[in-house]
């Protein structure tokens, strides 16, 4: 028997903290059909279900056109089980108010609820109770829970995995959602718990491949493995650009460091290092290039500025009589950096970036 894990597809996203409103509507519109894709997937390839592990939507204020596809999708694709579990994004919403259920879409609420699947018992909770959960020791156990897992045995509460409570509890996969990068954590002699990450990454706090868990479930074992799935993934470079000579020198340095990343992938450059007050760095060109070469780019400047001040102790011109001033005030470090080097740049006749 094959299933699928997966969570934190938040459908509905809004996805406007770093796109434009077109792009955040297409990237809105990506993240739908990568769950439709999953389900096809899975049909093609004679999964038995889909473990669903919280937070299928980003709120609960999901409009009907999202809701009734989401419905109709489950309904198209009789031969398989979804099994849905709502996390802290979308506990509470009523998902089916006013709808029938389609007849295979088991959901969990508050108190453990079991579903029996062939060779496997798929058990739930949407806030678990970890000393109340009861097991089978002889069932194939897979439980679907939704929040942050701590090692220790802490009081269970919302979004809180309670690892330690639930050590021996005859578990064989636990299903985990809320953490967006895949992860397993061995949890005792005969389980595993596993985050599967999200389908696709939404925020450059979501770098690196996304994707799904496929289990494997044979004469009541469980094997797991990774597969990765986003159609764009995310990602955060850095470019050391201390010791640069030219503006040139500057962009070869910068496309050096996102060298081999796919344009239809995001990224965030940031430029580190130390250079010169006096040196030249137009980021507005560096940004430019960045968004030529990739579906969505931003730089982030985090180079220091080397100023010493000892040069400028008895400089009797302009540029010294400045950078005087600004060491003696009481700015933070950065802010007299910043200042010293747009001051430079001005003085020079150069076009200054604020």
């Amino acid at each position: 028997m094959k299933l699928i894990h997966c969570a934190d597809l938040h459908l509905g996203s809004p996805m406007e903290a770093n796109l434009s409103h077109e792009r955040a509507r297409e990237r809105r519109g990506e993240l739908l059909s990568a769950f439709t894709e999953l389900v096809r997937l899975a049909d093609r390839n004679g999964v038995s279900a889909i473990l669903i592990a919280g937070d299928l939507f980003d709120s609960g204020h999901i409009g009907k056109k999202t809701k009734n596809y989401v419905l109709d999708l489950i309904a198209s694709h009789p031969n398989l089980s979804f099994f849905y579990l709502a996390g802290n994004h979308d506990r509470g919403y009523t998902l089916f108010d006013a709808v029938e259920h389609p007849e295979n879409l088991y959901t969990f609420g508050d108190g453990w609820s079991s579903y029996e699947l062939g060779e496997v018992t798929v058990t739930g909770s949407e806030r678990p109770d970890a000393d109340t959960l009861t097991l089978s020791e002889h069932a194939c156990n897979i439980v679907l829970m939704h929040g942050q897992e701590r090692a220790g045995r802490g009081t269970a509460g919302e979004d809180i995995i309670p690892l330690g409570k639930l050590k021996n509890k005859h578990i064989d996969y636990l299903a985990l959602g809320h953490l967006h990068d895949y992860r397993t954590i061995p949890l005792d002699t005969r389980g595993v718990a596993c985050y599967s990450g999200c389908l696709e990454g939404r925020g450059f706090d979501e770098c690196g491949k996304k994707g799904y868990v496929l289990l494997e479930v044979e004469n009541r074992r469980v094997r797991h493995t990774f597969v990765p799935f986003a159609k764009r993934e995310l990602h955060t470079v850095e470019c050391d650009i201390t010791g640069f000579t030219s503006q040139l020198d500057l962009e070869n340095r910068l496309l050096k460091a996102v060298e081999g990343i796919p344009s239809h992938h995001l990224v965030k450059a940031v430029l580190v290092g130390t250079v010169p007050a006096e040196m030249p760095k137009d980021t507005v060109h560096l940004s430019r290039v960045l968004s030529d070469r990739f579906y969505f780019a931003k730089l982030r400047d985090e180079s220091r500025i080397l100023i010493d001040p000892e040069a400028y102790r008895n400089d009797i011109s302009l540029k010294g009589e400045f950078v005087r001033r600004v060491m003696a005030s009481g700015l933070k470090e950065e802010e007299k950096e910043r200042i010293i080097a747009c001051g430079f740049r001005a003085l020079s006749g150069e076009e200054v970036d604020l």
